[in-house]
């Protein structure tokens, strides 16, 4: 009952104020365009209605969105600029009027109320006919110059108010939603450097948070949050450009306290690192340009120019803002840089990416030639990531090997890994980020710029620690059960479903053929043991941890010891004292070992073994046995299956 009786005060209240408003018309207008015609930077000189009554048109009033069909009716304010596309044949009236308070009203007005041609809102009528017939009532006789016909169209106009009102009002319409929004921008743009949240601006501006929320997007296509970030992203990349400022001074200047997060945020939006971003500016000598204005932000401070009263105001040409920055060809490709590297966020489909900043009409238009990078949706152990579909730019902290085997175009990885030897020849593109996963250089990792990092964890604070960098894909060790498994998963993850294939079946046929050419001369009992000797400790392992243990056991097909069964009951691995050597030594001994073969030879322990002297020891160090990644597991079968032949040859 109570918000009844607001509701019909606040309708009361309306009717007042344009009761006690003077009103001058300046001109009615009959425009009508042909289907993909259109209006561009046409800037208000008066207050107006445009009222659409035949076509289909997207309108934007100083960017914001009108869809509009058949009866439309919207109200702008002086100076606001206005651009109308056809999608069909189209036909609309403009009236442009001056309205004025006297003295005692503008007392009244100063407490904040906003003046009804200031305002600015928009509906399709419930009774379209009675409008239209008004207008065009106003258009006949405002062809007319006889005095009659001047007070004739003015008493309809006021007929016309008083129907829109009415008309209005049934539909529910808010005039402050629309305003609120050019208020809520501009609060942005003082605070940029604050921590702002959806709830914060509710509070700040008395509305509920999901109302604002979907206001702004209706009129903005974007949530408030992500036009935010569009500010913050314009105001980096001017310091980028014109200052000295350290990446971290920047970050936090534009309001991310988290440098690491304020570098993905950033190359997420523009498609490079601000390092990237600055270089490439300091590339092209001289180049100047203002992020803020060729990005064209829908709502920015300059459009509340449409609110000063000033009868002239309208020869205001916004495009003069330009005529600051001289034209150059470097210029033009500073701009281009900008422009399209904000496409870079657009995912599959056209569709705009939800942190991506506005971006102006000429970034449209560069779009239309500009490949979009695709992106999709992968479920980690961490919830889902949104990354390229195929990557171009990917650090392997870990699994190199089977980005190698679907050929992606790897840049960084580890030291640890790169020292695979049957890596050799592979990686001599592939930089170094770190000695291992534990000391990586984060830092050198933002100025590699990757799209991609694949990672082997289930340490959710050290995948953060990437993920803040670039997109990252965390896959925790033992998590594929076979090689083939693993080279799919990658083929998938990085849109190369062929390579992986291929590479997949050449792995079988070769890893079969390795087989067959071990099974026909090594006969079927033979027993094998995989050991490691390293510092006085002796261990033994199965097919879990390298070693060969891999190779002899799943891809060879081959058998251990009856002592191995006992030992891996519990454990995948056991240490085992030197005393009990002879209990665990099967027919073949794989060995990861520092000594020569000469060296155990003459060992007092090692000699008296049957498989030392017959040759039947096959020694390596730990850098070619440790490995169980796709490529060294291949490698090692055929190089384990070519001595195992060359034994029996001798034997």
């Amino acid at each position: 009952m109570g918000r009844s009786i607001h509701h019909t005060m606040k309708q009361q209240e309306e009717y007042k104020v344009w009761n006690q408003l003077h009103i001058e018309l300046a001109d009615i207008r009959l425009h009508t365009l042909a289907a993909g015609d259109a209006v561009n930077d046409y800037h208000l000189p008066a207050s107006a209605f445009l009222f659409l009554y035949r076509g289909k048109a997207q309108i934007r009033m100083d960017g914001l969105i009108h869809p509009a069909e058949h009866f439309y009716c919207l109200h702008g304010c002086k100076g606001m600029r206005l651009d109308i596309e056809a999608k069909e044949y189209l036909e609309y009236y403009l009236v442009l009027y001056r309205g004025e308070f006297s003295l005692r009203r503008r007392y009244f007005l100063s407490k904040g109320e906003i003046a009804p041609y200031q305002q600015i809102f928009s509906f399709a009528p419930t009774q379209p006919v009675g409008l239209y017939q008004i207008l065009h009532r106003m258009k006949e006789a405002w062809s007319e110059s006889t005095e009659k016909d001047k007070f004739v169209v003015k008493t309809l106009f006021y007929q016309f108010i008083l129907e829109m009102l009415q008309q209005k009002q049934q539909s529910g319409v808010d005039l402050l939603p629309t305003e609120v929004v050019k208020q809520v921008v501009q609060y942005m743009h003082k605070h940029v450097d604050e921590p702002l949240t959806l709830e914060l601006l509710g509070q700040r501006f008395g509305y509920n948070p999901q109302y604002l929320a979907r206001r702004f997007k209706e009129l903005t296509t974007r949530s408030p949050i992500d036009y935010l970030i569009g500010i913050r992203i314009g105001k980096a990349c001017h310091m980028l450009q014109y200052t000295d400022a350290s990446i971290s001074d920047i970050s936090q200047s534009v309001g991310y306290e988290d440098v690491f997060y304020f570098n993905r945020i950033f190359k997420k939006n523009v498609g490079l690192s601000p390092s990237h971003f600055r270089k490439k500016l300091c590339d092209e000598e001289d180049v100047r340009f203002n992020p803020d204005i060729r990005w064209g932000l829908s709502i920015s401070e300059s459009t509340s120019r449409c609110y000063i009263d000033n009868d002239n105001y309208y020869r205001y040409n916004k495009r003069g803002e330009y005529s600051m920055y001289r034209t150059s060809r470097k210029n033009i490709m500073a701009t281009l840089l900008l422009c399209m590297a904000l496409l870079v966020t657009a995912c599959g489909g056209g569709a705009p990416s939800e942190t991506s900043a506005p971006v102006s009409n000429s970034s449209e238009q560069t779009q239309k030639a500009t490949p979009v990078a695709a992106t999709k949706i992968v479920n980690t152990m961490f919830g889902e990531v949104e990354i390229s579909k195929t990557p171009e730019r990917i650090v392997a902290i870990q699994y190199l090997s089977s980005l190698l085997a679907v050929k992606a175009n790897a840049i960084a990885s580890t030291t640890r890994i790169m020292d695979n030897p049957y890596f050799r020849g592979l990686t001599d593109n592939i930089e170094i980020v770190g000695s291992s996963g534990n000391d990586v250089s984060f830092e050198k990792l933002i100025d590699l710029n990757p799209d991609l990092i694949v990672v082997m964890t289930s340490d959710e604070e050290e995948y953060n620690k990437y993920n803040k960098i670039a997109p990252t894909v965390a896959i925790p060790y033992g998590y594929f059960s076979s090689i083939e498994e693993e080279v799919k998963f990658f083929g998938d993850l990085l849109g190369r479903e062929e390579e992986a294939i291929a590479w997949i079946a050449d792995y079988t046929a070769r890893i079969a053929a390795a087989h067959a050419k071990v099974q026909a001369v090594i006969p079927s009992d033979a027993t094998f043991s995989i050991m490691q000797e390293s510092d006085k400790t002796l261990s033994i392992y199965g097919s879990e941890f390298g070693r060969g243990g891999k190779v002899i056991y799943e891809n060879l097909g081959r058998k251990s010891p009856p002592s191995y069964n006992e030992a891996f009951a519990t454990e995948k691995y056991k240490d085992i004292s030197m005393e009990l050597l002879d209990q665990y030594a099967g027919d073949y001994i794989i060995l990861t070992t520092e000594k020569s073969l000469e060296e155990l030879r003459k060992d007092s322990i090692w000699g008296k073994l049957e498989a030392v002297k017959n040759d039947r020891l096959y020694a390596w160090s730990n850098n070619r046995s440790y490995f169980i990644d796709p490529l060294s597991v291949l490698m090692q079968t055929e190089e384990l299956a070519e001595w195992l032949t060359n034994v029996s040859q001798k034997n």
